[in-house]
């Protein structure tokens, strides 16, 4: 009923069907959104937004916001994903190094309603739309439409996903999205300390739903949640907005540090903690300890960068400062 037999027919589809949709769900996925919107915050200029950094920050803490709502409604309803979902065949012309990555891509764990990846696709390309001022607003809801449409097909497809967990995943993904548009509002820029408090909130909720739940894989991404949309907020609360631009070698030693302390975050929680000399026992209490502070350095220190390089100040890291 949930699929309307959508799953099995994709399922009986051409071989190459699978893998160019592992390839288009990526760009819902975690890492892609987040690097994104990273990339948007240290080099977006007024092309793009008239507050390129008000605008940056605050997507970011909308896609926190979004893990955060999956997360609670995941643990709340306990709805399972399609037989099968946890498997797939990796295809013969795929190098052997990339398997593990592919497998990753075209499976799913845990719950299946609703789907993650149609929530995060929503709430981060619709708030594109929503903030940036490149193109009319026609054309960028358009685009951001077929964004989403294409991320959720390929849930379907993939077999992790039936119809009404995409269909329902749009669905709380506009509705989280108007809320959150309307606390970000605040004269002619978006206010991403609100966004960032409103995200935080959100993620002690799910962590409250998915402890009271006893799903310890929940309560670990709703950490991630928690702990990034404090440090976010935390951050931009001392420094606001940094008028210093984030060069290519800036951009690249940044996003190692916060890549690894991010890789962190969800390797911890996808695989556990390394048992240090017998004394550190791998518990989702000890997860959640590590989790947390990895993911709230993670964050916040993707809002100082542009503050760090700006301090500083060599020609090669910070380049060109922006205008005001």
């Amino acid at each position: 009923m949930r699929g309307l037999g959508l799953v099995e027919a994709f399922a009986a589809g051409p071989d190459w069907l699978v893998p160019v949709a592992a390839a288009v769900t990526q760009l819902g996925d975690a890492w892609f959104l987040y690097l994104g919107l990273t990339l948007l915050y240290w080099f977006g200029n007024r092309r793009l937004a008239v507050n390129p950094r008000h605008v940056g920050t605050t997507l970011l803490a909308i896609a926190l916001a979004a893990l955060a709502v999956t997360t609670a409604l995941k643990s709340l309803l306990a709805v399972p994903r399609p037989l099968g979902a946890g498997s797939a065949t990796v295809p013969t012309w795929l190098p052997d190094l990339l398997g593990a990555a592919y497998l990753n891509a075209a499976t799913g764990t845990g719950f299946g309603f609703p789907s993650g990846h149609a929530i995060a696709a929503t709430m981060v390309y619709g708030g594109l739309a929503t903030f940036l001022d490149v193109w009319s607003r026609r054309v960028r809801w358009l685009a951001a439409g077929v964004v989403v449409a294409a991320v959720s097909l390929s849930r379907i497809v993939l077999g992790v996903h039936y119809l009404v967990d995409v269909l329902a995943g749009i669905v709380v993904g506009l509705v989280a999205l108007a809320v959150l548009h309307r606390i970000a509002r605040s004269g002619f820029r978006p206010r991403p300390d609100r966004v960032f408090f409103t995200s935080a909130i959100l993620g002690v909720l799910a962590l409250v739903v998915a402890f009271l739940a006893g799903h310890d894989g929940e309560v670990l991404e709703a950490a991630i949640a928690a702990g990034g949309a404090f440090g976010g907020y935390l951050v931009w609360r001392l420094r606001g907005a940094e008028t210093a631009a984030v060069g290519p070698a800036g951009a690249l030693f940044g996003a190692a540090i916060v890549g690894a302390l991010f890789l962190g975050a969800y390797g911890i929680t996808l695989v556990g903690l390394p048992v240090v000399f017998g004394v550190v026992p791998d518990t989702t209490r000890y997860r959640l300890l590590a989790v947390l502070p990895l993911s709230f350095l993670a964050v916040a220190l993707v809002v100082a960068w542009p503050t760090v390089v700006g301090r500083l100040g060599r020609p090669s890291v910070a380049g060109v400062p922006e205008e005001n």
